[in-house]
């Protein structure tokens, strides 16, 4: 539930437990002068209004959770209708992709087959991307909206995502508020570093490790900085990006340091920058 509906349940929550200190020194202090059927009603109000509190706070939770599976429909019904939409592209020039092969197949071009297998592999890997973005696979309404809105903001800013999830997130060993807050400032900061390269590129890997008992969250981007420093980005404040206020990653660092079971590894290559969450 969002803050304003657990305010509201919690208010009268409080407000019930007061109505009934007040019904049990009245009726402990004048039963003796009341009418019984005074009595008999009072009683009967408070257990009237107890089960009509249980039973709205019972509606609202499924309103929320209703609204919750609406969102997530909608953002999937999008997922389909783009993945809808290559499919049929497919199928249209599947032709055409099978005679260019051939091309370069009977002039034993073997370069020029490799490059057109590299570009072909590309759309591959966005159906695919496409499909894994399935509320069914990403099974919290949460999360799932998370990674569908960033991946299509990657996308609209021309950044190839390339996407591995294998992991039931009704198992997730964190708290999934705390979870989406870090999920979201590890993309966020991967599409804007990726967006200033050349070579734009996101991986992101869901997965289970059963042998170290433990789930893995990695996401890997291009980046221009190479002399980066993997600690100072943890300091309240620091920031490459002009008008941010560093707090991002200075944020997962205070929440990690609170948590018993998780930890963030940050490293580089000379193409790469990753992090990886890991939940012990």
């Amino acid at each position: 539930m969002d803050k304003k509906s657990k305010r509201i349940i919690f208010t009268n929550f409080i407000f019930g437990i007061f109505t009934l200190f007040v019904q049990v020194c009245i009726t402990f202090y004048y039963i003796d002068r009341l009418p019984f059927i005074i009595t008999l009603l009072s009683c009967i109000s408070l257990a009237a209004y107890f089960g009509i509190s249980i039973y709205s706070i019972t509606k609202a939770t499924k309103l929320t959770l209703t609204t919750k599976k609406l969102e997530s429909a909608e953002e999937y019904n999008k997922t389909l209708h783009i993945l809808h939409d290559n499919v049929r592209g497919f199928k249209h020039d599947f032709d055409n992709i099978v005679t260019t092969i051939g091309g370069y197949i009977r002039t034993h071009d073997i370069k020029g087959l490799e490059n057109y297998y590299i570009q072909l592999e590309d759309d591959c890997q966005r159906v695919n991307n496409l499909y894994l973005l399935n509320p069914e696979i990403v099974n919290n309404p949460g999360i799932y909206n998370l990674l569908t809105s960033k991946y299509h903001e990657a996308e609209s800013k021309d950044i190839k995502v390339n996407m591995t999830f294998l992991l039931d997130l009704n198992t997730l060993k964190m708290k999934i508020y705390n979870f989406a807050r870090i999920l979201g400032i590890l993309l966020d900061n991967a599409i804007e570093a990726s967006e200033q390269c050349e070579e734009k590129i996101i991986n992101i890997t869901f997965r289970e490790d059963s042998r170290n008992n433990r789930q893995l969250f990695i996401i890997e981007n291009t980046y221009q900085n190479k002399g980066v420093d993997t600690e100072k980005i943890f300091e309240k404040g620091i920031s490459e990006k002009e008008n941010h206020t560093g707090l991002g990653l200075w944020e997962i660092r205070k929440m990690l340091k609170k948590s018993k079971n998780a930890n963030l590894f940050t490293s580089k290559t000379e193409r790469f920058f990753s992090q990886q969450l890991e939940l012990y």
